[in-house]
């Protein structure tokens, strides 16, 4: 998940403890840097996990997507930029058993995911609490595109 912040040099600065990190190399002995990358990786398994309870599922990721108001300079698009980094370390997690299906599956989770978080993000700012606990998320199967 490093590599998330590796091509994404925009994100560390936003966080004021890792503006020093500005080689690769410094990016991988930092152990604040591991865990915050650790702490994304986290909360993604925890929303996968509780996929089967779609209302903690939902209130869980907004709470995170709210508490990114914090972070001066965050803008919604960047939760976006986790996309390929998360996608990739799925792939090489699951290395043989990574199939077209198992892709295509991923790339609906995740596009839910982010959509989520955004509207959590979205949402606080809009200081629609009802909104928070009651929006609906769509993602179009239609809308993951078929590399085959």
């Amino acid at each position: 998940m490093c590599r998330l912040f590796e091509e994404n040099r925009d994100l560390l600065n936003l966080f004021e403890k890792f503006q020093t990190l500005k080689t690769k190399e410094s990016q991988m002995e930092s152990m604040e840097l591991a865990e915050h990358a650790s702490l994304v990786m986290t909360s993604l398994d925890e929303a996968i996990n509780s996929l089967d309870n779609v209302d903690y599922f939902i209130e869980y990721l907004h709470s995170i997507g709210k508490l990114h108001h914090k972070v001066p300079g965050f803008q919604k698009e960047f939760f976006w930029k986790i996309e390929s980094p998360f996608l990739e370390a799925v792939k090489e997690t699951l290395e043989e058993r990574y199939t077209e299906n198992m892709e295509n599956i991923y790339k609906i989770i995740i596009k839910f995911i982010l959509q989520t978080l955004v509207d959590g993000y979205e949402n606080s700012s809009a200081g629609n609490k009802e909104a928070l606990t009651s929006r609906a998320v769509e993602v179009n199967v239609n809308d993951v595109p078929n590399e085959s």
